[in-house]
């Protein structure tokens, strides 16, 4: 049945392809605009923060940076409170996450006072899922076969979307004011433009060859007081990422560390928990190694394997339908190693309730150059770092060269400096932009370091 459309309405029914964490953020957004919101998912939906076939990645380690989490709470009042009391653990940003590259810690000092959130990725999702299928305006509709968006060619224009019950039965058409794809970086939006007569988005890749181990301890008092996580930045000299994460308990009221470490290329740790332990000696971290050595594994070592990061860049099209927009993974899908996508789909989610303040005409045009500078930041930090490793295949521009040696020094001076640590923390975090590492200041912290650590290649040489 149609809802009488308020004033404040755009439409009324908004249809949304897949009940991602974009998809669900996306949901969040339109119901702001929409009299209805559809959520059209093939998988049945669980109740609690339980695993679904269509996100086999949720069971490893997943990161919520700290722009991610305070966009979710911003959405979402009360959601660090609501996982704090599922067990998740809140801390500081610095005093209780520490940062390691090349087998060296950062410096930790004081408490930076940027509040960080240890948990699973299907508790954030959950947690989500249960605020926006509560929301009045919106509705599930699970165990369907999204076939292809219907499109008015005289305008051009979306209308609505084909779908087909997975169980059996007819297919059917879903009227819509506005269609937007979260189905992921498997999307077949490229496809369906091609067949509608449009150009599909150009396509940048980085093959990383990523491939990781995960397993699952139980967590006492005694591993590693006061620290919620372990973050292994992978290096050229160690490249070799990883994170060690306190999570909240598992059904039976253990608490859990989940581990997850990776290579480049091929050098991948063996799935089982005697590789991860000979990983972890590499890594050279004694708390990660102890933890592998100590605690009782409670479920078997899996794997996961990650050829390529992808971006395609809706933003450079000069024709697209109205009324249909991509969000998401569909869009940009990073090396899973720097934990950014439920952020960077976060911040989608904040452009695409900008994108919407000025109505439906040329919607697309508005989110795909909002979504695009969301996107910029955290694609050009995860591609720089991979290009920094020697197996990552690709050209290395200049200004590429000279930014990796300099981060280089930034962590040599960060395992000495809390402020340098600090700095690069609220970068990688996306709550600072790059540019403040080269602000006159931190140079000055970060060269003086340098020149103290006897580094021997100087900036200018590392770009000639």
């Amino acid at each position: 049945m149609w809802f009488s459309k308020s004033p404040q309405m755009l439409g009324r029914r908004a249809l949304v392809l897949g009940a991602s964490m974009a998809g669900l953020l996306a949901a969040r957004i339109l119901a702001e605009r929409f009299d209805e919101v559809w959520l059209l998912e093939r998988d049945a939906l669980p109740d609690g923060p339980a695993p679904r076939k269509g996100t086999p990645q949720a069971l490893h380690a997943h990161g919520l940076l700290a722009r991610g989490r305070e966009i979710l709470e911003s959405l979402f009042p009360g959601f660090t409170a609501a996982l704090e009391a599922q067990g998740a653990l809140v801390g500081d940003l610095q005093a209780n996450a520490p940062f390691v590259a090349a087998g060296r810690r950062f410096a930790h000092g004081t408490a930076c006072g940027r509040a960080g959130i240890a948990c699973s990725r299907l508790a954030v999702e959950a947690e989500v899922r249960r605020r926006v299928l509560a929301l009045s305006r919106v509705r599930a509709l699970t165990d369907v076969d999204i076939l292809q968006p219907t499109l008015d060619e005289a305008r051009p224009r979306v209308t609505g979307v084909r779908i087909a019950q997975r169980s059996g039965g007819a297919q059917q058409t879903l009227a819509a004011d506005l269609v937007v794809d979260c189905t992921g970086r498997g999307s077949r939006t490229p496809a369906w433009l091609r067949d509608w007569g449009f150009d599909a988005p150009e396509e940048e890749r980085v093959t990383v060859g990523i491939g990781y181990a995960t397993t699952y301890l139980k967590r006492e008092p005694q591993h590693a007081p006061g620290i919620a996580a372990l973050v292994f930045a992978a290096t050229p000299q160690l490249p070799m990422p990883g994170v060690l994460l306190a999570q909240e308990a598992c059904a039976d009221g253990v608490a859990r560390w989940v581990v997850t470490l990776g290579g480049y290329a091929g050098d991948h740790p063996a799935p089982t928990l005697e590789g991860m332990r000979e990983r972890a000696r590499r890594m050279g971290d004694p708390a990660l190694l102890r933890i592998l050595r100590e605690a009782e594994p409670l479920a078997p070592v899996t794997r996961y394997s990650f050829a390529h990061s992808q971006r395609r860049h809706f933003e450079k099209l000069r024709r697209f339908p109205q009324r249909f927009l991509v969000m998401g993974d569909a869009i940009a899908s990073f090396n899973p190693v720097y934990g950014q996508g439920m952020s960077v789909a976060a911040s989608e989610a904040l452009a695409l309730r900008d994108a919407l303040a000025t109505g439906l005409e040329s919607l697309h045009a508005r989110f795909f150059i909002a979504a695009s500078k969301a996107i910029d930041v955290p694609w050009q930090l995860a591609v720089g770092a991979d290009l920094a490793i020697p197996s990552v295949p690709g050209a290395r521009p200049a200004p590429v060269r000279f930014v990796n040696a300099y981060l280089a020094r930034v962590f040599r001076a960060a395992e000495h400096d809390p402020a340098v640590a600090l700095a690069f923390m609220k970068v990688a975090h996306l709550v600072a932009a790059p540019a403040s590492l080269f602000a006159p200041g931190m140079l000055v912290r970060v060269l003086r370091r340098a020149v103290r650590a006897e580094v021997s290649l100087p900036l200018e040489e590392v770009i000639h």
